[in-house]
C-alpha cells in the first residue's frame, strides 16, 4: 500500500514547481497590482468596473514582460527623473535614464491600449 502512494506523492511534490515555472508573472505582490489598478483607473477617469477589468488586464500583461524588481526600478526612475533641481539631476543626467523611462512608459501605454484603454493624457 505504501508503494502505490509514492507515485502520487511524487507527482504532488512536483506540481508546485511546475506551476511556478509556468507562471513567471506571479512575482508581483497583490498590493503592487492593486496600486497599479487604482492609479490606472484614476488616470483613465473613473473607478468603475469597466476600467478595473481593463487595468487588471494591463498589469497582467506588464507582469509577463517585466519582472517585479525591474518594474519597481523603472517606476522609481520615472518618478525621480522629474525631481527638480540638483537632487533630480543624477537621474536626468545618468546614462540612459531618459531612454529607460521612455521605454517604460511605452510598455505601460502599449499594455493599456492592448487591453482596451485609450492612451492616457500625460
Amino acid at each position: 500500500m505504501k508503494i502505490a502512494c509514492l507515485p502520487i506523492m511524487a507527482a504532488v511534490a512536483i506540481m508546485p514547481a511546475a506551476h511556478s515555472a509556468a507562471t513567471p508573472n506571479n512575482d508581483y505582490p497583490t498590493q503592487a497590482r492593486v496600486e497599479y489598478v487604482f492609479g490606472c483607473m484614476q488616470q483613465h477617469k473613473g473607478e468603475n468596473y469597466d476600467n478595473m477589468y481593463h487595468c487588471i488586464c494591463a498589469i497582467d500583461k506588464i507582469a509577463t514582460q517585466m519582472p517585479y524588481a525591474e518594474f519597481v526600478a523603472n517606476t522609481t526612475l520615472a518618478v525621480m527623473i522629474n525631481t527638480p533641481g540638483e537632487k533630480g539631476g543624477i537621474f536626468r543626467d545618468g546614462t540612459g535614464g531618459r531612454k529607460a523611462v521612455q521605454a517604460f512608459k511605452t510598455l505601460l501605454t502599449d499594455a493599456e491600449v492592448s487591453c482596451g484603454l485609450p492612451p492616457a493624457n500625460p
